[in-house]
């Protein structure tokens, strides 16, 4: 048994002999040279995933320890995935540590240079480093890098990040192998910490490997630093599948951010991110998503939220939140309207990214919208300078089967906006965007259009939109307009907007909104818009039934988001009982306003006042103004509005032979004085032809009146005086002297005889409250031979007349009344009765 047992020893020590032999002859032997090689390369090949070739001399050592030296090591992968050092080192720890240590291999690599396709792992074997770049956290322990430089890339779409290790070595402290490098990323320098555990941390049972990454630029006051930091937990050390990260960053400069992103920096500001996240080789998942960023204007974007899929967006539920100018104060003026706010929710669905629960919020008001989508990216590239683009851009809104929008397109700089090249088209129901009655949802049609837009003109523009109304028997409408260098004051008028309208039946047309109106003419428009913020001029032609409106007006910035408008507004012809029927609503009712759907004013109310911030001058004509079967003609006025104060001086008109001249100014902010007077009215020209008595004379007026325009009825709110007086004349009748004398004293009255009285004067004064005009004291009436007192009320806002009307002989005005009679019914008509006996108007009352 003995000697047995020695035989097995003594073969042993043989075996181990001539190995050790053999390796020392394979170390030292320059006939072994070859194999040598061929062993290194198969082992980088494992290692790395694609076939190497080492170029110059395997050099095998075996005291203090066994290493490995391979210089000018090469892999050329048919996808790009290079490598190249000038040498590469891979050795085990001297014989004396691995009495007391277990078996633990260094890799050490001096003048690297590799190049890293983002897509190269899909045809790279399992386990290798290209298939799973994550996996060098296992090598970490091991490693050293000198001069080395990693590129990872992707040029399919021009994505670049290139990072330049100067020294990298890592120590062994308290159970992790810490390691601190200086590098540049994209030419930042910055330096890079791993902690990575040397032990298995059995509390951590799914995933007991970990690992710790970071990065942080310099910092100083003059260069503002970024930090980011990586928490890795695996359930192998290969970290090559089933990881978790936690990362979180803060970035004192966005441009530095991007710039290390290899991204042009065209915004700057601060941002903060954290999330956590789950690798597998083929997803990449997040959830906890808390992005924060503010930009150097002032601006402030969040994003939270998940994916199941961070390369493609799959599963994606994300919030975004966009505060814009949440500081700005509530609009008072048009040009003053800034969106403060933009909100909306990005998810994932089967149809493709939808964008949901949309809301603009301005300081003048907030716009919902429904959901957009879904909206595609065929690719996100990136060109040499840096910038990202989004290629092959789809956006549609609306049901598949007939969208409302479609929009494609390419933004060459997503972030600075440039490079935008945007083309589609429109679809939308009115009833989409206006609010309407059940009962009218078809009938006002779909606006139809296309749309194309660009920065072409150095300013974000629309180049062309042309639209139309189609399927609507209440409107027909058409509008093309072209918006480029909107934006940009004091650039040439480019702003130009062509639009036509036509409504056949007006009263129809307002019903279809739930409104009512006594106008059923026809109402068209045909105008042109141009110009840029500075400056815009709209010249244009108006139809209200047989009412031409010519106008030709300009809108200039003025300081403090005001406005000033200047122009001339004409008409050969105005119908004014058509014109009036058109603004006023029927029954004197408030109009309805359009409301838009998804629109509503912030709290308190919109604050947009056009008339305070507004200012005007304005001449305004009109040849001939008809209503009623009467005209007017001449009508001339300049309206005048400064910092909200309204006027309207001189304004002139004449009618029938007679002229009005009058000065029309608001009073505070609703109430409106009108303080003029009329000349020259013959007496036979008011009255006409058809009046069952002639009358003779001229009458005048003078005037001061006040309304409220903020009434619903204005008219209802008419207070202030109003006073006639007719000079010499004739009545063609003697009733009133007959009236006056008594049938007696008639027979031998010359004017009673003759069937006409004279006029000696008149004078009707009235003192309006609320649009009803009292007599203030007594209207008065003299002829040759008689005074006639009257006292009662003019009711305009019924369109009613009450008076009770005292006639005497002119030499006993203090004496009792002849036959007291009533002037009662509708102002154009009114009925005439004897009146019982009352309290008779009298007194000394002079008309002059």
């Amino acid at each position: 048994m003995f000697r047995v047992v020695r035989r097995v020893v003594a073969v042993l020590l043989v075996l181990v002999c001539a190995a050790l032999l053999a390796l020392v002859l394979a170390a030292n032997l320059p006939q072994a040279e070859g194999l040598r090689r061929s062993l290194a390369e198969q082992g980088l090949t494992h290692l790395w995933g694609e076939p190497v070739s080492v170029r110059g001399a395997v050099t095998v050592s075996l005291w203090p320890n066994a290493a490995v030296d391979m210089d000018g090591v090469e892999a050329h992968g048919t996808d790009g995935a290079n490598a190249r050092t000038d040498r590469l080192t891979v050795a085990i720890p001297p014989y004396v540590e691995l009495v007391s240590g277990g078996l633990r291999y260094s890799l050490a690599v001096e003048g690297g240079d590799f190049d890293v396709p983002f897509a190269s792992g899909e045809a790279a074997r399992p386990g290798s480093l290209l298939e799973s770049p994550i996996h060098v956290l296992s090598l970490l322990p091991h490693l050293t890098i000198r001069d080395t430089v990693v590129r990872f890339t992707d040029t399919m779409n021009g994505w670049l990040f290139d990072l330049r290790v100067k020294d990298l070595r890592s120590v062994a402290e308290a159970g992790r192998n810490v390691l601190v490098a200086d590098a540049a990323l994209n030419g930042q320098p910055l330096t890079l910490g791993f902690a990575f555990d040397l032990e298995v941390e059995k509390e951590e049972r799914e995933r007991p490997y970990g690992a710790r990454i970071t990065l942080a630029t310099a910092e100083g006051p003059d260069a503002p630093g970024l930090s980011a930091r990586f928490d890795v937990r695996a359930p192998t050390k290969r970290f090559d599948h089933g990881l978790v990260m936690k990362f979180d960053a803060d970035a004192k400069s966005l441009a530095k951010g991007l710039t290390l992103a290899g991204i042009a920096p065209s915004i700057d500001g601060t941002g903060k991110v954290s999330a956590r996240f789950k690798a597998e080789p083929d997803r990449f998942s997040f959830h906890d998503l808390d992005l924060v960023l503010t930009l150097a204007d002032g601006e402030r974007i969040s994003v939270t939220g998940q994916a199941d899929d961070l390369a493609t967006l799959a599963g994606a539920d994300l919030k975004v939140v966009a505060d814009l100018a949440t500081a700005a104060p509530p609009a008072v003026s048009l040009r003053e309207i800034v969106v403060t706010r933009l909100t909306g929710d990005f998810r994932s669905r089967a149809e493709g990214m939808m964008l949901e629960e949309i809301l603009i919020s301005t300081n003048a008001f907030d716009q919902s919208l429904r959901e957009i989508g879904p909206i595609n990216v065929r690719s996100v590239t990136r060109d040499a300078e840096g910038h990202v683009a989004f290629r092959g851009i789809s956006v549609i809104a609306g049901p598949p089967s007939r969208p409302i929008a479609r929009l494609e397109g390419n933004v060459d700089d997503i972030l600075g906006f440039a490079g935008v090249e945007l083309a589609g088209g429109v679809d939308i129901p009115v009833a989409s965007v206006v609010a309407l009655p059940p009962e009218a949802q078809d009938k006002l049609g779909r606006i139809v259009g296309s749309l194309s837009m660009s920065d072409a003109g150095g300013g974000l523009g629309v180049d062309s939109f042309a639209a139309r109304i189609e399927g609507s028997a209440l409107v027909s409408a058409t509008l093309a307009l072209v918006l480029d260098d909107l934006g940009k004051p004091g650039v040439a008028a480019t702003t130009q907007v062509d639009a036509r309208l036509k409504v056949p039946n007006y009263s129809a047309f307002t019903a279809a909104f739930g409104d009512t109106s006594d106008f059923r003419g026809q109402v068209t428009f045909e105008g042109r818009l141009s110009g840029n913020t500075d400056a815009l001029t709209m010249e244009g032609r108006t139809d209200i039934g047989r009412t031409r409106i010519d106008g030709t007006l300009s809108s200039l910035a003025a300081p403090g988001g005001r406005s000033v408008v200047k122009g001339s507004i004409t008409s050969p012809l105005v119908y004014a009982d058509e014109l009036l029927a058109f603004m006023r609503p029927e029954g004197q009712r408030r109009r309805k306003t359009v409301k838009l759907i998804g629109s509503r004013e912030p709290e308190g109310g919109s604050q947009i006042d056009l008339l305070g911030t507004t200012d005007a001058d304005v001449a305004i004509s009109a040849t001939r103004l008809q209503g009623g079967g009467d005209s007017a003609t001449g009508v001339k006025a300049r309206l005048v509005v400064n910092n909200g104060a309204l006027r309207v001086d001189p304004l002139r008109i004449g009618y029938r032979g007679g002229v009005i001249s009058a000065v029309m100014a608001s009073e505070g902010r609703s109430v409106l004085r009108t303080k003029g007077s009329g000349t020259g009215w013959p007496l036979a020209t008011l009255f006409g032809h058809g009046s069952p008595i002639s009358v003779s004379g001229t009458l005048s007026v003078v005037f001061d009146l006040t309304t409220r325009m903020d009434a619903d009825n204005p008219l209802a709110t008419l207070g202030g005086t109003l006073t006639g007086r007719v000079g010499r004349g004739r009545i063609g009748t003697g009733l009133l002297d007959l009236a006056g004398v008594g049938i007696l004293a008639g027979i031998f009255t010359s004017s009673v005889q003759k069937g006409e009285s004279v006029l000696r004067c008149a004078k009707v004064p009235l003192q309006f409250h609320k649009g009803v005009g009292r007599t203030n004291p007594v209207i008065v009436v003299n002829t040759e031979h008689v005074q006639a007192l009257a006292r009662g009320t003019v009711d305009l806002v019924r369109n009613r007349i009450d008076l009770r009307v005292a006639p005497r002989p002119i030499t006993a005005p203090d004496g009792p009344p002849g036959h007291s009679f009533t002037v009662k019914g509708a102002l154009s008509s009114p009925a005439i009765a004897m009146a019982s006996a009352g309290n008779e108007p009298h007194g000394r009352y002079s008309c002059e």
